[in-house]
């Protein structure tokens, strides 16, 4: 089957990362002020929850299925067989997961029953997830037209149906509701590319063993990205798990667009180590590097400097102490950034999925036990430090593993000019606070002459003072001609 360019894919993943930029932008700060700390609480701990069990639906068949379908997709016959043996595995899974979340319900939920209820079709959206498929033969417009239309549509119902913390089970039933809609949505798709296609026994039971190795580091992953809050809820208060959870939401926004890159380019490493072509997974991760560090460092140094006033202006002032809980989470956008490309370029196309779950585990260990002991004495900073130290290690680890096909020395150095830019950058959005007064409009000059430091210091490196000038040169002026041409082009 024939795969959409990486241009093309790159192109519509950028612009749906924008749209699930766009809407909780809109969203979050009505709903700081229409539900209220408590209900964005009890919303975000009973999410926690019905993840679990989608984790365990989805059994690692994300990565894996993404994967397989990848290594196959050329030939129509063996695409066919394993997505449909791989299917039917994940709806058995699926369903049995489905019930044991509303056996919990059952024995376990007596407060905020109905939120927990309504939660249990997020758990069912699980059931149809089946984006891996499309992400396998690089197919990526499909899935992106489906998710924007849902996603422009859940922000219409939350602002005609929420208006205040009594709408707390309105807003979970529509998010619940949403997820839903946007997997099933896709099957009618599936059966029209995809024909249905007899197999075996055989054909099911290959999946389970790499399957049950990814689920158990996705399993491990979601120890550090879901757990802390579930131990927020019942260590400290509700409140709490609130704060951390719209800390996370403006932390995820530059991380959504570093995540772009695995996203559109697993895929194609997939199918490049399958050909025994290295050498193109490095040409790809040399530029994927440079990405990473162009937004890391971007959104890392400009959080620090503008998240107390963003807080206050954005959340509201009951929500301030989202500020340092921004600026203490702002090192993993750049972790988890380096982290993505080091797995989906490397670690899980060369198949080191022992190798990279036994990493996870470790990861889930030490963010546990640090969770554990200090947030009863540090509250959200601990799960903080517990996060941070996590996926630090991680990094380094999965570095560690793929040494002989990257030059880890070549990837320090080549960060060195983005944290000068970053700095600087820092030092003047720190200079004008002492300037103006704290105000929506003085936050935007901050984001603006900040940014404009930024790029020209990055140009006097790159265009100026690098010894590769002229080819960073040519990559920008055939960047500023294409960019003319389509301009011309439309008028």
């Amino acid at each position: 089957m024939k795969s959409d360019s990486i241009k093309k894919n790159m192109t519509f993943q950028f612009a749906y990362q924008i749209v699930i930029l766009i809407v909780p932008l809109i969203m979050a700060p009505y709903l700081t002020r229409s539900l209220g700390e408590t209900s964005i609480g009890v919303y975000s701990y009973t999410y926690s929850i019905a993840y679990y069990y989608v984790l365990f639906c989805m059994l690692g068949i994300a990565r894996y299925g993404q994967r397989i379908i990848a290594e196959r997709k050329d030939d129509t016959i063996a695409l066919r067989k394993t997505f449909w043996s791989l299917y039917v595995l994940h709806a058995i899974v699926s369903v049995v997961g489905f019930l044991f979340y509303l056996l919990f319900c059952e024995l376990f939920c007596n407060d905020n029953i109905i939120i927990y209820l309504s939660q249990s079709l997020y758990v069912l959206s699980a059931l149809f997830d089946i984006t891996w498929l499309f992400y396998g033969i690089e197919k990526f417009k499909i899935v992106v037209i489906r998710n924007a239309v849902v996603k422009v549509l859940e922000l219409i119902f939350v602002f005609v149906f929420v208006k205040n913390p009594n709408d707390l089970i309105k807003y979970t039933f529509i998010m619940a509701i949403s997820a839903l809609i946007s997997q099933a949505s896709l099957f009618p798709t599936v059966i029209n590319k995809i024909k249905p296609i007899k197999f075996g026994k055989k054909d099911i039971l290959e999946h389970i063993k790499p399957l049950f190795v990814l689920s158990v580091s996705v399993l491990a992953i979601s120890m550090f990205t879901v757990f802390d809050k579930t131990l927020l809820g019942i260590m400290t208060t509700k409140d709490n798990v609130a704060f951390y959870e719209y800390a996370n939401k403006i932390i995820n926004i530059p991380k959504m667009f570093i995540v772009v890159i695995g996203t559109v380019l697993f895929p194609r490493a997939c199918s490049c180590i399958a050909n025994n072509d290295i050498d193109g997974v490095k040409k790809y991760y040399k530029y994927s590097i440079l990405v990473v560090y162009f937004i890391g460092f971007a959104s890392m140094f400009g959080l620090l400097g503008i998240a107390d006033l963003f807080a206050t202006v954005y959340f509201g002032e009951s929500f301030a102490i989202c500020g340092t809980v921004i600026k203490s989470l702002t090192p993993i956008i750049l972790i988890i950034g380096l982290g993505d490309v080091f797995r989906t370029q490397f670690l899980i196309p060369l198949k080191k999925d022992f190798s990279y779950t036994f990493c996870v585990i470790i990861n889930a260990v030490i963010n546990i036990v640090l969770s554990l002991l200090l947030i009863p004495k540090l509250g959200i900073y601990g799960a903080v430090i517990g996060t941070l130290s996590a996926e630090m290690f991680g990094v380094i680890y999965q570095g560690y593993l793929i040494r002989n096909y990257i030059n880890i020395k070549q990837t320090i150095i080549a960060a060195i000019p983005f944290f000068v830019a970053g700095a600087g950058m820092l030092i003047l959005v720190n200079s004008i606070k002492t300037i103006y007064n704290l105000t929506i409009f003085d936050l935007l000059i901050q984001v603006i002459f900040g940014a404009t430091v930024y790029i020209v210091i990055l140009y006097i490196w790159f265009l100026v003072l690098d010894h590769n000038r002229m080819e960073y040169r040519k990559i920008v002026k055939s960047v500023l001609k294409k960019s003319a041409n389509k301009t011309s082009s439309r008028k």
